[in-house]
């Protein structure tokens, strides 16, 4: 009997212990009747049934025989008969602290709410206080520390990722919703309806976020060093790569395998209610390198997930060296269920770009760039939650890594720059006039053919840019130095 009300019987009202057979009837009805081991051992068989059809006809919530080691066949048919609950205690029981927690239980359900509440709350203190000693296995940490809370209780509580089967999650503010950051991964609940519980189950939940978190963290460790290594590759210039192939290769990283990389430009779909857009992406950030993590983390590719920027890297890797073409098939489909639930869980814009396949760690900063140009382009052309993937020639690859490198941009912009000084309509006229004019061999018939201008008209043009830019096209040097600027600004803007 462990509440007010037993299953599908009366309300218990009180507690009534009595001290012999022909009391039985005297408390009202709703009693729950204690018929102490003294009174016990004095009375025959058939006196004990007479005392259960009399409690029966009362109306009494139930009888507890104490010291009754075998209640007999007729009076155990009796009670049945009557629906009557009857329940035996062993006779070493300490019967005056039974009767106290009855007592206590029945009229002073708000002290006992506030007990049971307590001993989950020291249950939770001592978890916080010695976390070394808790279980951070994928489940069984969880597990025990809901096990101790719900013993506490005196409550199965339970936890299911997401709503599962105890009903639906409201999101951050529901009470026994777990986070991870800002992410909700699952929610706590307890099995009956309790005062108590409703009280300690926000806590619960913070204690199994904070659990689930350190077992996230102690899952992705490796990964997460070998993310800043590889985050240091990606931004790095093609000559620093030497000095970090022994750091990659004392961490466990793959540098020798054939790698293809993912570049993820993420915003969110809708402004965050006044939340500042830094901090929105940010949050978003965060939830989406969770999301894409336990996608990834089971999967048979070897996968990287690193924050470059306010972007993620995903980095499929084939630890064998094998054929490029069979990493982009395994690849692809988890690239696009981590898609999909980017988009459907954290609400986010995501345009993805894909590199080609490339060995060594020139590889993975060679397919990373051409990832990062593709994604820029999938953003510029609105090629929303498709891959897009760079061109085949090699020409957008190569302009792409030179547009990756820092001194690269600066050279080609400080080339373009008087012409940049003009305003946007006649800068983009000069750079389209320039670059088809070097496409065709400064031919100004067949840039005029091109442009659809008299040749005359290039010419002058032409005149009025290399002028303007203090330059001379019959240098080689020049023409190619104009060229990749001029290219890889249309790389750009196409």
């Amino acid at each position: 009997m462990m509440g007010p009300r037993a299953e599908d019987g009366p309300e218990v009202r009180e507690i009534a212990t009595v001290g012999d057979l022909s009391s039985v009837g005297s408390p009202g009805v709703g009693a729950l009747v204690v018929l102490l081991a003294s009174v016990l051992r004095r009375v025959e068989p058939y006196e004990l049934d007479v005392a259960v059809r009399r409690s029966a006809q009362r109306g009494h919530a139930g009888l507890i025989l104490v010291g009754a080691e075998q209640v007999p066949v007729t009076a155990a048919r009796i009670a049945e008969r009557a629906e009557l609950p009857l329940l035996s205690v062993p006779a070493e029981a300490d019967v005056n602290e039974l009767i106290v927690w009855l007592n206590r239980t029945v009229r002073g359900g708000t002290s006992d709410t506030i007990a049971r509440a307590e001993a989950v709350l020291d249950v939770l203190a001592r978890a916080q206080a010695d976390p070394d000693a808790t279980d951070t296995s994928d489940d069984g940490g969880v597990a025990a520390l809901l096990h101790a809370a719900g013993d506490a209780l005196g409550r199965p509580l339970e936890f299911r990722g997401g709503a599962g089967r105890l009903g639906p999650v409201e999101g951050p503010t529901d009470p026994g919703a777990v986070l991870v950051g800002d992410r909700v991964v699952g929610v706590v609940r307890c099995a009956a309806p309790d005062r108590a519980a409703d009280l300690v189950i926000p806590s619960v939940a913070a204690a199994v976020g904070r659990l689930v978190r350190r077992i996230l963290e102690r899952r992705f460790a490796p990964s997460q060093t070998r993310s800043e290594l590889l985050a240091q590759i990606v931004v790095a210039e093609p000559t620093h790569l030497v000095g970090l192939t022994e750091q990659a290769r004392s961490i466990g990283l793959p540098i020798d395998s054939t790698h293809i990389a993912f570049w993820l430009d993420l915003r969110p779909r809708h402004s965050g209610g006044g939340e500042a857009p830094i901090a929105e992406r940010r949050r978003l950030l965060s939830g989406a390198e969770m999301i894409c993590l336990e996608i990834m983390h089971p999967s048979g590719t070897w996968w990287h997930v690193v924050r470059v920027g306010g972007s993620l890297l995903l980095l499929a890797s084939d630890d064998d060296g094998g054929d490029g073409r069979l990493l982009i098939e395994a690849a692809r489909p988890e690239v696009e269920l981590a898609v999909a639930r980017l988009v459907t869980d954290a609400h986010a814009v995501v345009h993805i770009g894909m590199g080609t396949d490339q060995r060594g760690l020139g590889g993975i900063r060679q397919s990373s760039v051409e990832a990062r140009s593709a994604a820029e382009l999938a953003l510029r052309t609105g090629r929303e939650g498709r891959i897009t993937v760079m061109d085949t020639t090699g020409l957008r690859r190569v302009l792409a890594d030179l547009h990756a490198s820092p001194l690269s941009r600066r050279v080609m912009d400080e080339l373009l720059a008087p012409i940049d000084a003009l305003d946007p309509a006649r800068a983009g006229t000069a750079v389209r006039t320039l670059t088809a004019y070097l496409d065709h061999q400064c031919s100004p018939k067949h840039t005029g053919a091109a442009l659809h201008l008299h040749p005359n008209a290039v010419t002058y043009r032409i005149q009025r840019i290399t002028e303007r830019l203090g330059v001379d096209l019959a240098d080689p040097d020049v023409r190619l130095g104009l060229h990749l600027a001029c290219r890889m600004r249309g790389l750009l803007e196409s």
